[in-house]
């Protein structure tokens, strides 16, 4: 019992430490900018009804969605919803590599040093991932899961390992088909396919509601030449031919790490789960080639929507975890220096994590006051703001539509109806430097509202403004 409290409490301390001091947390700065508004409208329809946002919904095969809403019910937030499953889902995947550690024959102190090593997360360059998400987004929450899936079969849990790896795919496909992959390579395989199939027929009832909510996906199409450019233009981490020269070395670093350090410590690990170290970092290195022909040459409309190249984060994910338990394996020290040293140099690659706050004080009072004190239907723009964030995070925390911001760009990705209407309300309306004589062209789109950073409106009062914003009302 005193072990399994210490355990606990370490994992938990490990979490904590994660979320509060590196690699940290965040909300409204990234993917959660398009869920949350998402989950608003599939909770009240009248909620923007001129924003592009809901049109471009694509949480229908997933259980994010519902999961959020029930943690709401409880809650009282979307926000706390999503960050106690955050919380909960980085100590699975903390207890999952303290499980895969320990099964390699380590004593508890050494197994948490791999899983605190893990846990300081790495920037996956290129595609544009994070192994430990600094956001409660349902990729990171299913990465989590996955680890945890693997912890258990490492130590002959199958059917709970089965369990965690059918909850994953529940979450988030893309991100743990390499895992189902491997599944005719690994015993047991009754219960990950039960698993599957449950998973299936959960998911099935639950999308049918909202199959006509928004834009058709087209999983079979070929992407037009449009659709591709602009693709290309926002979403440039699906295609590799623009990353490929600057940081291919990196992948393939790591996989040369994996597989020495799988050398060096594979046959400590149980023959039961040697295929998956050996396998899933594979799997992220074939995407690539495979990513570019079928993307860049056929053309084929799944590829950006599946994102298969962020799989390189188990490449990355597992030369990590196997090279920290080489390191504490190891008996001289020379050795055990050297595998550190690969370890700890990965997490602060490219910049590292631990992403600054960007929602000011400022900024919520703008979000306050336009959603006491504004109509539901208004429609706001910040034309000064180019490719910043804050539009989206006034969006989420207002309630109230913006005409068009570079984040909501990011569904580029799954529909091409969407895809044309942001970019032309982009040039419309962001593209043009905004100068006081675009105001009447800007109206007539149907935006109520300009909030400016920088400028203001000649002989115009605005209707509200503090320190760092003004608002105008232009209709």
């Amino acid at each position: 019992m005193r072990h399994r409290v210490a355990v606990l409490a370490a994992v938990l301390g490990i979490t904590l430490f994660g979320l509060t001091v590196y690699p940290g947390r965040t909300f409204l700065q990234s993917d959660t900018q398009i869920y949350i508004p998402v989950l608003q409208w599939l909770e009240d329809r009248s909620l923007y009804p001129e924003d592009l946002i809901p049109t471009g919904a694509h949480v229908s095969l997933t259980f994010y969605d519902e999961a959020a809403r029930g943690g709401k019910a409880i809650t009282g937030s979307y926000q706390a919803s999503l960050e106690l499953q955050q919380a909960l889902f980085r100590a699975c995947g903390i207890f999952g590599v303290f499980l895969i550690a320990t099964s390699a024959g380590l004593a508890a102190p050494a197994a948490m040093g791999v899983a605190f090593l893990m846990s300081l997360g790495a920037t996956i360059i290129g595609p544009a991932v994070l192994t430990v998400e600094y956001e409660p987004v349902p990729r990171g929450f299913a990465v989590g899961l996955i680890l945890l899936s693997a912890g258990l079969f490492a130590h002959g849990r199958f059917a709970l390992g089965a369990i965690a790896a059918g909850l994953a795919l529940l979450y988030h496909a893309p991100a743990v088909w390499p895992l189902w992959l491997m599944v005719p390579f690994l015993p047991r395989r009754k219960e990950l396919l039960i698993a599957l199939g449950a998973s299936i027929a959960i998911l099935i009832p639950l999308s049918i509601p909202q199959a006509s909510l928004g834009e058709t996906q087209r999983f079979f199409a070929i992407l037009s030449p449009e659709h591709a450019e602009l693709q290309r233009l926002r979403a440039s981490y699906n295609w590799i031919s623009l990353w490929f020269a600057r940081y291919a070395w990196f992948y393939f670093s790591a996989w040369a790490v994996s597989l020495a350090a799988f050398w060096r410590i594979g046959r400590q690990l149980p023959a039961t789960v040697q295929v998956l170290f050996l396998g899933m970092p594979a799997i992220g290195i074939f995407t690539m080639p495979v990513s570019y022909v079928l993307l860049e040459k056929v053309g084929w409309a799944l590829l950006p929507q599946l994102q298969p190249m962020r799989a390189l984060l188990f490449t990355v994910l597992f030369a990590v975890i196997l090279a920290s338990i080489a390191a504490f394996t190891a008996r001289a020290w020379w050795e055990r220096l050297a595998w550190l040293a690969v370890v700890l140099t990965v997490p602060f690659l490219h910049g590292g994590q631990n992403p600054k706050r960007i929602e000011t004080s400022q900024l919520a009072e703008l979000s306050e006051w336009a959603a006491s004190a504004t109509p539901a239907t208004a429609v706001f723009l910040f034309p000064e703001e180019g490719r910043a964030l804050p539009p989206g995070i006034f969006r989420a925390r207002s309630r109230r539509t913006v005409w068009v911001d570079w984040k909501a760009g990011g569904q580029v990705n799954y529909f091409p109806q969407y895809a044309q209407a942001w970019w032309k309300r982009w040039n419309e309306a962001l593209a043009p430097p905004f100068t006081p004589d675009r105001v009447p062209a800007l109206a007539n789109l149907g935006i109520d509202y300009l909030v400016l950073t920088k400028t203001g409106l000649p002989g115009v009062e605005p209707a509200w403004s503090n320190s760092a914003y003004r608002v105008y009302r232009i209709r």
